[in-house]
């Protein structure tokens, strides 16, 4: 078992994104000098193309902080309005704007602090002005990107803990969490297990098995049909972890399909003990319960929906507002989660309740 404690975020110039880029980049090719050139659809969709490792709620404070800097605001109230205004936009343009809710929501809450003198750092004997508030922010915009990065670091110490020595891990999905867990497991020399894969058919599952392949590890791969057939006969699984897109209040999840069917099976079938973790970051904590059914319909997700018969048959495409197939998610229930692996360290479904107050 891995003994070092998950470390701190340290304090250290690393911009959110770089400062300068070269006039034939694609990535923000035009200066936005204005609210009325200024795009933050295209702008959370360009920082989601130009870092393959950036998370959804990250791009989407991003996106938020390039506004302030393109947009000059005389007021906070004015600069508020702003937010919300463009806020309400991005969530308007995404299928499922959960995880955009998570990191706009947390962004929001984090300027008002600020606009009522309560940023860190700040000497509660000086009160800045609303420009030196608004500087402040800008110039630590770095801390968004800086806990993000810390953040996947701390959960890769926790989690590696969870690997045991001569188990089996089962997991899905590409989670890039996932896989830094795993990655840091293998460094490990006194831990020797093996991983069994479930392949989904979304090119990011085959890249996680490649990369933890590439790596030393044996991995095997199996269809979604055979996850109940491999509970039941492989007695070394004794770990399933899977990643999340957004984690609503209630301590559930929101992640790509199939997500709720493997850890109903963990659940049900039986052949040695198994534990269900999701590995997440706390920005992925989204201000929102299900409380009727359909669940991610009342959750603001807009996908196909077989249950009422209407559109079988019907192709279905982006132009109509719905999640392409390879995206669609589905929402498991807390009571199937035995823990959150967090940089804040193990969570049960109940504390994210506390983490949402903590955080949001």
């Amino acid at each position: 078992m891995a003994t070092d404690e998950p470390s701190q975020p340290q304090a250290q110039e690393l911009p959110v994104r770089p400062k300068a880029q070269p006039a034939s980049s694609s990535y923000f090719s035009q200066q936005h000098d204005d609210s009325q050139s200024f795009d933050i659809v295209k702008t959370y969709h360009e920082l989601l193309f130009s870092d393959k490792d950036i998370t959804m709620p990250v791009a989407a404070i991003e996106s938020l902080i390039e506004l302030m800097r393109a947009t000059p605001s005389s007021t906070a109230m004015e600069l508020v309005e702003k937010v919300r205004a463009e806020k309400a936009k991005l969530l308007a343009s995404a299928p499922n704007p959960l995880p955009i809710l998570a990191g706009a929501d947390l962004f929001e809450q984090y300027l008002l602090r600020s606009l009522r003198g309560q940023t860190e750092g700040t000497s509660p004997e000086k009160i800045l002005s609303f420009d030196e508030t608004r500087q402040h922010l800008l110039d630590n915009r770095q801390l968004f990107a800086q806990r993000a990065k810390a953040a996947r670091d701390n959960i890769a110490v926790w989690g590696t803990r969870y690997v045991s020595d001569g188990k089996v891990v089962l997991t899905m999905g590409g989670s890039r969490t996932v896989t830094r867990i795993l990655l840091r497991a293998a460094a490990d020399k006194t831990k020797h297990f093996k991983v069994i894969y479930i392949l989904d058919g979304k090119p990011r599952s085959q890249a996680a098995a490649d990369e933890l392949r590439a790596a030393g590890l044996e991995v095997e791969t199996i269809s979604m049909a055979k996850v109940a057939f491999v509970l039941g006969a492989q007695k070394k699984i004794n770990l399933v972890l899977v990643g999340t897109e957004a984690i609503t209040q209630d301590g559930g999840i929101v992640s790509a399909m199939g997500t709720a069917q493997v850890a109903a099976l963990t659940k049900s079938i039986k052949g040695g003990m198994k534990r269900l973790y999701v590995a997440a970051e706390t920005h992925k904590i989204v201000r929102k319960t299900p409380i009727a059914y359909p669940t991610l319909q009342h959750l603001g997700i807009k996908q196909k929906d077989i249950g009422k018969f209407e559109n079988l048959g019907v192709e279905i495409t982006q132009d109509e507002g719905l999640l392409d197939e390879q995206d669609e998610v589905d929402y498991t229930d807390p009571e199937l989660i035995d823990g959150f692996i967090t940089e804040q360290g193990i969570k049960m479904a109940w504390q994210i309740w506390e983490l949402v107050d903590d955080y949001i």
